[in-house]
């Protein structure tokens, strides 16, 4: 069985993942598989490398360059998105956990829901998300922007098999993962 955690920038998927992963189960982090894969030599690497030579210094990706190219430009991060999903799908897909876990944040835009058996979309109030982009050192106004550059959270929740709503402590939040993993691991 293959499960997805999705939801939007700082709506806490990834505070649901951890949570799942120290319930004992194995969770793969899509990000986290972006992030190996854009490592110097590795395939990410040589294909931004060919596309957006402009974001390398000496050898190393410029992360904050790129994303600001993707973030401005719609279509560059159409084709990143074309280089960069396809290699983290293949990694996905050579898992062989039961079942298996994955935080997956652009579940949705990518086309992927169709993967997956089960689905759960974490929904938390815009105020609430730039507040915690804030924290992380986020600007405002850019936390707004990645915002909107992700599929309208209402388009998630019509596609949604299950949402749960994190707009409370992380206490509330725990209570009702548990109680759709009751659900989903039967």
């Amino acid at each position: 069985m293959k499960i997805a955690v999705t939801g939007t920038i700082g709506s806490g998927k990834s505070a649901v993942c951890q949570y799942i992963s120290s319930k004992g189960y194995d969770v793969f982090d899509c990000d986290r598989e972006n992030a190996l894969l854009l490592e110097k030599g590795n395939e990410g690497y040589l294909a931004l490398k060919e596309v957006f030579p402009g974001c390398f210094k000496d050898e190393e990706l410029d992360k904050k360059m790129l994303s600001a190219i993707v973030f401005a430009d719609p279509e560059k991060r159409k084709i990143l998105e074309m280089i960069m999903h396809p290699l983290i799908l293949k990694r996905l897909q050579e898992r062989k956990d039961d079942p298996l876990f994955a935080e997956v944040p652009l579940l949705f835009e990518a086309g992927w829901d169709s993967y997956f058996d089960h689905d759960l979309l974490i929904v938390t109030d815009t105020d609430i998300i730039v507040s915690r982009l804030e924290k992380r050192g986020m600007g405002r106004q850019d936390a707004l922007d990645r915002l909107n550059n992700q599929m309208p959270v209402e388009e998630k929740i019509k596609r949604a098999d299950k949402i749960i709503y994190n707009n409370g402590s992380l206490e509330e939040l725990y209570a009702y993962v548990d109680m759709w993993l009751a659900e989903v691991i039967c």
